[in-house]
This record gives structure tokens, C-alpha cells and sequence, in this order.
């Protein structure tokens, strides 16, 4: 079998070219760096997502220097051919990443090209599919979703003896109920709770900077309301609506910071409470996410709706979250008896 060549290799092969922007055949070589560096801070500004931002910088950047090129010297991004996205793509399957992170870094590598071709830039996309083929990625997501009964365990495991038991009763009520980012709920202000129509709603910052109204269930309104009330700080509109407590030890009885939990916190929230309900611990916060949507498709909810209900720009997108609890439960693995 033929070893594909290393990417010392393969970047010694490639022979240095001069960038090339149509109608600017007479750009000095620093000209050509600042058009480069120029479309290349235009295209991450044009995501209003700083996550997006700095997920796609961080792609570009870790391309760059297994490329052996100079941040500095974006201008070079001229001399990438196939074999060095093919061969980036090997190292990081042999790093152990999975499918879908080489995917997205593959996917900000081709956005970057496609967005200097708009730019004027005239050489080809290294990174296009039809030069580099990226791996599959099961329609199916990975993140594993909750039973119903899990889901209600988890739901009720914070003491309600203790303020920050309240406000994670609260919290976990939020994520499986409205099937929030995790960032989303990080974000949240008092103010964005609010009634209209006789419906409690939440105004709801999501991905990409896109804004959505979400109606919220009615036990998660009920323990919000514990929480507010429990916390004092129903009448601050503009401070955060999850807030980190002033000492471990305390669990929030000597009171709450003003600066709002994190999505870090969070994720550590769900991360040891799965812990202490023996749950399957590759349970994840975003696994209220799936369990939400996987539950109100499973119970008669339109996918358009659903697609709503999730701040999805495409449907194909919330389908990947819908875990086919019933179709597994038929699968020809459990008739075979020998």
C-alpha cells in the first residue's frame, strides 16, 4: 500500500507563485499581502458569531502552520494546492479527530478560498470538494440524547433546600424545555423573560447573531419564577438571569455575583450531575438540545416548527438532531436468535 507523503513533503513540492487579483497584475509583493490579510479579516467579520469568528480564525490559523506559513504572511495562502488540504485532512484523522470537526476546519478552509475568488482573487479553491473530498458525516448526529425518564431525573436532581439548587432546577428546566444553546442560556438577561399575549417568552440572542422568541413550558416558567424570586433580581432587567454564586461552600445562601454564569459553568453543571445520576456520561448539555427536539418530533411537532423552535437556518440541519428512538428500537439486531 502507498504511504501518502508527509506534509513536509508534500509543502516542499509545491513551487512558490505569485498571487494573482485580476486587473492588479502590477501589486508589489506587500500589496498583494494586504489585499490577502484584507479579505481575509472581511470574511470573518462578515459572521456576527464571535464563537464562528474565532472557531474559523482558529481553523485557518492551525492550517497555516502545517502549511509552515507565516500568519503574518497570509499572502502565501496563493501557493496551497490539493495535496496539502489532502494531506491536512490525513493528519488530523490521525490526530483522532472526528469526521464532523475535520469537516468544519475543511469546510472554513474552502469558505476562505470561495470568499477570495469574490474578492478578485483569480487562483482556484484548493479545498473544493471537487479537488478534496471531505469525510462523511452520519446524517445522524453523534450527541446522545436522554430518555424521557432520564430526562425527568435529571430535571428534578438539584436540591431545592439551597438557592443554587433552585437556579440549576431552573437552568435544566430551560434546556430541555426550550432547546437552548447552551451559549444561548449563558447570554440571557432578566430582561429578555418577558409576557406577551398571556405567553411567557424569552428573547432568545442565537448563533450567528440571529434573534428568535420562544415560548416557554410551564414548569419552566414556574421554577424561573422560584429563581427570580429566590435570588432577588426580578427588577434587574439588564443583568444576567443566571448568575454565579458568591462561594462554593455556600451554595448561593450568602448570595449570587452580578456577572452572569458561563457556558463553561454549565456545561460542568450538567457534567457532574450526570455524574452523581449515573447517567450515560457521554451525556452532555447539548444533549437536552437533542432530547428536546428528538421528544417534540417523536410527538407530533412539524419539522418547519421545529426548525423555528431551534433558531435552525435549514431544516436538514434540525433533522440531524432528531434521534430515531423508535426506528432503533426495530432494528433487525434484536429478531436474530441463533
Amino acid at each position: 500500500m502507498q504511504r501518502a507523503p508527509d506534509h513536509e513533503t508534500v509543502n516542499r513540492s509545491i513551487e512558490p507563485l505569485i498571487p494573482a487579483f485580476a486587473s492588479t497584475s502590477q501589486l508589489m509583493a506587500l500589496d498583494y499581502r494586504g489585499r490577502f490579510a484584507e479579505a481575509r479579516d472581511a470574511w470573518l467579520a462578515r459572521s456576527p458569531s464571535i464563537d464562528t469568528r474565532t472557531n474559523y480564525d482558529r481553523d485557518i490559523t492551525q492550517f497555516l502552520a502545517f502549511c509552515g506559513i507565516d500568519p503574518v504572511h497570509v499572502e502565501k495562502l496563493a501557493m496551497v494546492r490539493p495535496v496539502q488540504v489532502a494531506a491536512w485532512r490525513d493528519q488530523l484523522r490521525e490526530q483522532g479527530l472526528r469526521n464532523s470537526s475535520i469537516l468544519r476546519k475543511m469546510t472554513a478552509l474552502r469558505s476562505l478560498f470561495s470568499y477570495l475568488q469574490t474578492y478578485g482573487y483569480t487562483g482556484a479553491n484548493p479545498a473544493h470538494s471537487d479537488f478534496v473530498e471531505a469525510p462523511a458525516v452520519p446524517r445522524d448526529g453523534k450527541t446522545v440524547g436522554l430518555t424521557p425518564e432520564d430526562c425527568r431525573r435529571l430535571l428534578d436532581a438539584p436540591d431545592l433546600a439551597t438557592p443554587a439548587g433552585i437556579r440549576d432546577r431552573a437552568i435544566f428546566a430551560l434546556l430541555a424545555y426550550s432547546a437552548c444553546r447552551v451559549g444561548e442560556v449563558a447570554r440571557l438577561t432578566v430582561g429578555d423573560y418577558k409576557m406577551s399575549g398571556g405567553h411567557r417568552l424569552l428573547e432568545v440572542f442565537g448563533k450567528g447573531g440571529k434573534e428568535r422568541r420562544t415560548p416557554v413550558h410551564a414548569e419552566a416558567v414556574e421554577r424561573i419564577e422560584a429563581w427570580l424570586d429566590t435570588a432577588g433580581i426580578r427588577d434587574d432587567v439588564d443583568g444576567p438571569l443566571f448568575r454565579a454564586v458568591r462561594s462554593a461552600r455556600g451554595r448561593g445562601r450568602d448570595g449570587f455575583q452580578a456577572r452572569p454564569l458561563t457556558r463553561r459553568a454549565i456545561q460542568l453543571l450538567i457534567k457532574r450531575y450526570v455524574r452523581e445520576l449515573r447517567l450515560d456520561p457521554a451525556v452532555t448539555v447539548h444533549s437536552l438540545r437533542v432530547t428536546a427536539l428528538t421528544t417534540a418530533r417523536e410527538r407530533g411537532a412539524d419539522i418547519i416548527d421545529l426548525q423555528d423552535f431551534a433558531g435552525h437556518a435549514d431544516p436538514r440541519t434540525t433533522l440531524t438532531y432528531i434521534r430515531s428512538r423508535d426506528r432503533l428500537s426495530k432494528s433487525p439486531a434484536y429478531v436474530l436468535k441463533y
